[in-house]
């Protein structure tokens, strides 16, 4: 089968007069058969969130469950290293987004633990 991922994307600034809006809709193929979902918390000494029985990943939506807005969340390829961030989602945000390698992705908190929803599609 072709095209049994579907990605709705809708985004829109506005400020000052000046306004953005973009909304996308596409699909993609799904050679694997495995995906993994769940809800995991995430500590400051960060938490793998790649260690699943996903072939390859593909696409890869996360979701911080927080309501602080102050507290985030950092999507890393490498634990705790700033500068490697792919993502940074704070209480309530998530972000959808296209991995590139099986390498591995991790999570850690700005403070405390925050429970975070991923689901991880394999391509």
């Amino acid at each position: 089968m072709a095209n049994e991922i579907k990605i709705n994307l809708s985004i829109t600034a506005e400020k000052n007069g000046a306004k953005y809006t973009r909304q996308e809709n596409f699909t993609d193929d799904m050679t694997g058969d495995a995906w993994t979902t769940g809800i995991v918390d995430i500590t400051t000494s960060g938490v793998q969130l790649t260690d699943l029985d996903v072939g390859s990943y593909g696409w890869i939506f996360v979701k911080n469950l927080g309501t602080d807005s102050s507290l985030y969340v950092d999507i890393q390829h490498t634990q705790n290293t700033p500068d490697d961030n792919i993502c940074r989602l704070y209480g309530g945000e998530s972000s959808l987004f296209k991995h590139t390698t099986t390498g591995a992705l991790w999570a850690d908190s700005s403070s405390g633990t925050q429970a975070v929803e991923y689901a991880i599609i394999e391509l």
